[in-house]
């Protein structure tokens, strides 16, 4: 019984760090042997995002003052992914990986995907007026979208498994999002995601942008999204 109980806790807060409580609910309640589920092919929504300037913001403060900005900044976007029905793929440095459309499609995961950044756009700005009022400097993202197949499933070894999401389709968004910098925004999507979404705010077409590490350019969207 104690074996048992331990390999469910284990499970559960496996669950908990990757899905919504919603998500995590239904794939307890519906499908005990998600665990052992093999790697299948899905079209997913995948979102990347970091922090700018965040190497030379982290020189001057204190290990412990970097923990908790990083903190403060990964909780945030947690919050905003599960909202929006996505799901917490990896933290990488001050660099968070989402997906939207696993373990299940909404039916609308490139919306989510991008309604989801909108309300971390939002988010940052409320943050960023608390900072103001503790004298501390304000922070500032880049977020990187793009959509298309991917393997989505468990993989690893026995002795570590972890559901990952895995594809060209990554590997774009990853380069979407450093493709901000060269491209003066902290806002970019994929003309893929383009097709799929509805959009109410001002942008600008990027023609035939070149991706590092791939042989055909796509076109990027900039978004431009209110300041406050």
């Amino acid at each position: 019984v104690l074996s048992a109980t331990l390999n469910f806790e284990r499970a559960n807060a496996a669950l908990g760090r990757y899905f919504s409580p919603d998500i995590k609910d239904e794939i307890e309640n519906s499908d005990p042997a998600f665990a052992g589920q093999e790697p299948k092919d899905m079209r997913v929504a995948v979102m990347f995002t970091d922090l700018i300037s965040f190497t030379q913001t982290s020189e001057s403060m204190d290990p412990k003052e970097v923990l908790r900005l990083l903190s403060e900044y990964q909780t945030i976007m947690v919050d905003c992914i599960f909202k929006s029905g996505g799901t917490v793929d990896k933290f990488i440095g001050d660099a968070v990986m989402a997906n939207f459309g696993t373990p299940r499609s909404y039916g609308n995961d490139a919306q989510n995907a991008f309604d989801c950044a909108v309300m971390m756009h939002h988010r940052i700005n409320e943050w960023n007026r608390e900072r103001q009022l503790s004298g501390l400097d304000p922070i500032n993202h880049r977020v990187g979208i793009h959509y298309g197949d991917c393997v989505v499933g468990n993989m690893g070894s026995e002795q570590r498994i972890e559901f990952a999401v895995i594809g060209d389709t990554v590997n774009v968004a990853s380069r979407i999002c450093d493709a901000c910098k060269q491209n003066d925004t902290d806002f970019l999507i994929s003309g893929e995601i383009a097709k799929l979404i509805v959009n109410p705010y001002p942008t600008e077409i990027v023609k035939n942008a070149d991706i590092r590490g791939r042989t055909e350019p796509i076109d990027l969207i900039k978004i431009y999204l209110p300041t406050t």
